[in-house]
C-alpha cells in the first residue's frame, strides 16, 4: 500500500513537472511565432529613404528570413530594422508589440543624428551593430581590411626614400580631407600646426595643392585605391583626425596611414591605444600640450631614422609584426569588414543575418544602453594655442544639446506607445526648446 502511494506521489510530482515545463514553452512559442515553421521569420526595414522595392529572402547559416521593406508586413514581422543616418523623428513602427525587436545599424559619427547617442533613444533597442566594442555586432575595426595589410609592404617606403624629395611632396606631412565642419573642430587644428609646419593640403579643407589629375574625380569612393596609397606613401606623416571623438570610433583615417607606413598624427577616439598593432604605431594629438609642442617632435622624427622607423614595427619586425593581442583577436572573430567581395558580406547583409539569428534563437531580448553608441554631448577637440576653441564649437554642443532634448521626447512617446507624426513631434520639440525645458531628465 506505501509502496503504492509512493508510486502516485511520483507520478503527480511528475506531472506536475511536465505541466509547468509545457506552459513555459508554450509561452516561449507565443513569443517565437509558430509560423517560422511554415515560413521564413520576417523583418522589415524601417526607412523612407528605401524607395525601392526590397523583398529578399535571405539564408543565414541553418535559418532563413525574409527581408522586406513593405511595411504592410510589419504586423507579422519579428524585428524592424533602421539605419541609423535615415532615422525620421517622426516615422516609427508604433504601437509596438512587445515581442517585436527592434534593432539598429549605424557606423557613423553622431553627426547627421544626434539623437542616437543618448540612453534615452537607445534602450528602446534590443540589438545594435555600431563601432562601439559594446555592441551585438561590433563594427570598430569595420575600415581595417586585414592583418596582413598592415603588414604587408605594398606601399612601404624607406626612411631614405621619403627623405629624398622629388617635385613631391613637398614637406613630410600630408592632410586629405574634404569634409571640413566636424565636431573635432580638425580644421582649426590643422591651421594651427600650417602656423609652424609647411603641411601639403589636398582636398576640399584647407587645400593648398592639387591631387595628380587621376585621383580627383573620385577618391572620396576609392579611400583605399592602389594609386591612392602610393601616391601618399611618400609622405612620413598623414594628419589623422576624426570628425568626433567617441570610443572605439575608428575609420579609415587611422588605418590607412598605418596601411603605407605613414606614420598617423592621430586625434579622435579616447580608446585608440587599445586597438594600434603595437605600443607605439601612432603620434597622438592629446600627449601634446599644444601644436607647438606637436611640430617640435616632428621635426625631431623626421630628421631621426632609428627613432622614426622605431613606429613603423608592423612593417620591419618581420618575427612580430603586431603585439597587440585585442586587435588580434578582433581580427580573427570580428563578422564584418569592408573590402570582402564574397557573397552576403556586405555590410548590411551581415546585420541582417545577425538579427536574423538574434530574433530565432534569443528568449529573452537585452536592451540596448550607452555603452552600444558612446559618444559625448559636449563636443571634444585638440588643445590649441592659448587656450583657443575650434570657430563652430558652439553650433555643434547646441546640436547636441537638441538632440538630447530630441531623445528624451522620443523616449515618452515610445513608452507612450502611440502613433505619432513628424509635425507631432516637432511642435513638442519647439516647444521645449521655447520653454527652455529640455533639460528636463526622463525617467530611468
Amino acid at each position: 500500500m506505501r509502496l503504492a502511494q509512493r508510486y502516485g506521489i511520483a507520478l503527480v510530482a511528475l506531472l506536475l513537472v511536465g505541466a509547468t515545463v509545457l506552459f513555459f514553452w508554450s509561452e516561449n512559442m507565443m513569443i517565437f511565432d509558430n509560423t517560422q515553421f511554415n515560413s521564413p521569420v520576417e523583418l522589415v526595414w524601417w526607412s523612407r529613404d528605401m524607395s525601392w522595392n526590397y523583398d529578399e529572402q535571405r539564408q543565414c547559416g541553418i535559418h532563413t528570413c525574409r527581408i522586406t521593406n513593405k511595411r504592410s508586413r510589419r504586423p507579422l514581422a519579428r524585428g524592424v530594422l533602421f539605419y541609423g543616418s535615415n532615422i525620421k523623428t517622426g516615422d516609427f513602427p508604433l504601437p509596438r508589440s512587445k515581442q517585436q525587436v527592434w534593432a539598429l545599424l549605424h557606423e557613423e559619427s553622431p553627426r547627421n543624428t544626434p539623437f542616437v547617442s543618448n540612453k534615452e533613444f537607445l534602450r528602446h533597442f534590443h540589438f545594435t551593430s555600431t563601432f562601439s566594442r559594446y555592441s551585438n555586432l561590433p563594427l570598430t575595426t569595420m575600415y581595417l581590411p586585414s592583418g596582413e595589410a598592415l603588414t604587408s609592404k605594398d606601399y612601404y617606403v624607406t626612411f631614405g626614400g621619403k627623405s629624398r624629395y622629388g617635385y613631391r611632396p613637398s614637406t613630410s606631412v600630408v592632410f586629405l580631407q574634404s569634409d571640413c565642419d566636424t565636431m573635432s573642430g580638425r580644421e582649426d587644428y590643422v591651421k594651427e600646426l600650417m602656423k609652424h609646419l609647411p603641411i601639403d593640403s589636398y582636398g576640399s579643407c584647407l587645400r593648398n595643392r592639387d591631387l595628380p589629375e587621376s585621383l580627383q574625380k573620385d577618391y572620396l569612393n576609392n579611400l583605399y585605391s592602389p594609386e591612392l596609397l602610393r601616391f601618399l606613401s611618400e609622405y612620413k606623416f598623414m594628419i589623422a583626425i576624426e570628425n568626433a571623438a567617441c570610443p572605439d570610433y575608428i575609420t579609415e583615417k587611422f588605418w590607412r596611414p598605418l596601411i603605407m607606413g605613414v606614420i598617423p598624427i592621430y586625434f579622435g577616439s579616447p580608446t585608440i591605444k587599445d586597438w594600434e598593432p603595437n605600443n607605439k604605431s601612432a603620434i597622438f594629438v592629446n600627449d601634446f600640450q599644444n601644436p607647438q609642442a606637436l611640430v617640435k617632435y616632428l621635426n625631431k622624427l623626421a630628421d631621426n631614422q632609428e627613432l622614426y622607423d622605431s613606429y613603423r614595427q608592423h612593417k620591419l619586425n618581420r618575427r612580430n609584426p603586431i603585439s597587440n593581442k585585442k586587435l588580434l583577436h578582433n581580427l580573427v572573430t570580428r563578422q564584418y569588414h569592408m573590402g570582402d567581395s564574397s557573397p552576403g558580406a556586405s555590410l548590411f547583409e551581415k546585420f541582417e543575418c545577425a538579427v536574423c539569428y538574434h530574433v530565432i534563437n534569443t528568449a529573452r531580448n537585452v536592451r540596448a544602453d550607452s555603452r552600444h553608441y558612446n559618444c559625448p554631448l559636449e563636443p571634444v577637440y585638440a588643445k590649441m594655442e592659448g587656450q583657443k576653441i575650434p570657430q563652430n564649437v558652439a553650433d555643434w554642443r547646441a546640436a547636441m544639446e537638441v538632440g538630447q532634448c530630441q531623445a528624451k521626447i522620443l523616449d515618452e512617446f515610445f513608452r507612450r506607445n502611440i502613433v505619432f507624426n513628424d509635425a507631432e513631434f516637432d511642435a513638442e520639440l519647439n516647444r521645449r526648446i521655447e520653454g527652455n525645458n529640455c533639460s528636463n531628465s526622463s525617467n530611468t
